[in-house]
């Protein structure tokens, strides 16, 4: 079941109205243009070999799956097709929206391949960040933690090397799962990607978890050399860049979408230092002298720059990309227009996100909208008193009487001003009053047998919703996998594959439990 929410960026386009996503630089989603935008997006052969001859190395010196070989093989020819994803390398594969978005990639793989069009997807795991709280590994059942043993700071976590030793932090995982029934096959997978460093460690995890995907990895630091012509350019009028930006931020605020990250006061990157911390030139006392003449090695783009370097030196035909990320790439439209540099298509993630079937139709049982389940729901908006609801429709019509009585005295033409203005606000002041009332009846008045029914559903949400917190932005992929089994990544995959249309940053449910087949599968997720 597909559904939407409010997100201002994704409504636009969601919507009809072509030129307000055409003016925040936004493809269509339409699956039809998508893939017409990405035949005609041809690839710069020299681009293309020139970002093989920095990766070829690397992913020589890699275990990669035979898929991933096969997909590095296939980029020797300039015809073929990049998509790109990326995130930072959580532990134990993070909450589930990284494996989502990883998901995402390969269904637009494949959709493309099946128009035709030879395409390769490539994970870009972001290892340059220097906030160690995304590493954050995500919930665990019963609300167990694991602890995360990188505090925020200046240090990147390429620059990391775990603490613990692998038998330590296997033993810790183990009783994070704790009786889950599938907890050797997570334990399997969590073993079989044990590294020194994060972001080998998640390289291999993701090896792991899908043998057969065609994915290949990319870290920041293999491109160094190769962000230089961009970062050149940016150093050459830094002022410039700086007022692109934010008369690209202007333009999207004015549209009612969010602009996440600010435009740059100095230089839009860090330096890393002697001691190993990544931070701003200023801080430093670097001038833009100073870091042209720095080892491009020691050079790390900030959040908005990496998204057009990355563009840039790989060439992508499409990014998939969260809703916050999306709506920090469109800062950038304006300074990729004004040089000319790489403007992919930008597609919002689908977010899949887990549902216990059994738990569902319990709610549905109790007289809930299935539409109307989802986190933060409340039991007394989803099950209504019908007593509730007949004296709360009889107080509004009797109010509605009483304010047009009132009302009438302001077109009065007998009644003095003093009287007209009192009149109109005993107006506003009744109707706020009455409004609140109607809602207060509606909710608190209720019988015995709604209450305990609304006790029930509220049981109910908290179990499906702990906290009421969206599970695909918090659950742990491994702890999923320990209750569910490792066909819960065929589910997720599943419910990508049913949608016509995934592309609208919609949540997808699908079932965390085992459906026998498939017209089952179609009627409940």
């Amino acid at each position: 079941m597909k559904h939407h929410d409010p997100h201002p960026l994704l409504e636009i386009l969601r919507g009809s109205d072509r030129a307000a996503s055409t003016a925040l630089g936004i493809v269509s989603i339409d699956p039809d243009e998508l893939v017409q935008r990405a035949r005609s997006r041809e690839p710069d052969p020299t681009r293309r070999e020139q970002f093989l001859e920095a990766v070829r190395p690397r992913w020589a010196g890699l275990e990669l799956p035979p898929a991933a070989r096969a997909a590095a093989s296939r980029l020797e020819d300039p015809a073929t097709r990049i998509v790109i994803a990326g995130h930072q390398p959580a532990l134990w594969g993070g909450p589930l929206l990284v494996i989502s978005k990883i998901l995402s990639l390969l269904h637009l793989a494949i959709q493309m391949e099946a128009a035709g069009i030879p395409t390769v997807p490539i994970f870009w795991v972001a290892d340059d960040d220097h906030d160690g709280s995304e590493l954050d590994p995500g919930s665990f059942h019963d609300e167990k933690q694991l602890e995360q043993p990188f505090a925020s700071g200046r240090r990147p976590i390429f620059d990391l090397k775990h603490p613990q030793l692998p038998a330590e932090r296997l033993a810790a995982l183990s009783d994070a799962l704790g009786t889950a029934p599938h907890a050797q096959q997570a334990l399997r997978l969590a073993s079989g990607s044990i590294c020194a460093s994060p972001a080998e460690e998640f390289i291999s995890f993701i090896s792991q978890l899908l043998p057969d995907a065609a994915l290949l990895p990319v870290v920041p630091r293999w491109l160094r050399s190769l962000q230089t012509p961009v970062i050149e350019q940016v150093l050459d009028d830094v002022d410039l860049y700086r007022d692109l930006v934010q008369r690209s931020i202007d333009e999207q605020i004015q549209s009612g979408v969010p602009a996440p990250v600010p435009a740059p006061r100095g230089m839009p990157l860090f330096v890393i230092d002697s001691d190993g911390l990544r931070r701003r030139p200023e801080e430093q006392g670097l001038s833009i002298d100073d870091v042209r003449s720095i080892d491009p090695d020691r050079i790390s783009p900030d959040a908005l720059l990496r998204t057009v370097v990355q563009d840039q030196v790989i060439d992508p035909a499409a990014v998939v990309l969260g809703p916050t990320e999306l709506c920090y790439a469109i800062e950038t439209r304006a300074v990729r227009q004004h040089h000319g540099w790489s403007s992919p298509l930008w597609l919002p993630r689908p977010r899949l996100r887990p549902v216990s079937l059994a738990l569902i139709e319990q709610l549905v049982d109790e007289g809930v909208d299935r539409d109307q389940i989802h986190p933060g729901a409340v039991a007394a908006d989803l099950i209504r008193c019908e007593e509730a609801t007949r004296e709360a429709t009889q107080i509004a019509s009797l109010g509605q009487d009483l304010i047009q009585k009132v009302e009438g005295l302001v077109s009065n033409p007998d009644a003095t001003a003093a009287l007209r203005r009192r009149a109109r606000r005993l107006v506003r002041t009744w109707r706020r009053q009455f409004q609140r009332l109607e809602t207060s009846v509606e909710g608190q008045l209720v019988g015995p047998t709604v209450e305990v029914k609304r006790q029930r559903v509220t049981a109910l949400l908290e179990l499906l919703f702990p906290d009421g917190r969206e599970p695909e932005r918090c659950r742990n992929i491994l702890d999923l996998i320990g209750h569910h089994g490792i066909d819960v990544i065929e589910r997720m995959r599943r419910a990508l594959e049913m949608e016509d249309s995934p592309w609208d940053g919609a949540i997808l449910e699908f079932p965390s439990e085992k459906v026998m087949d498939k017209e089952n599968l179609d009627v409940q997720c």
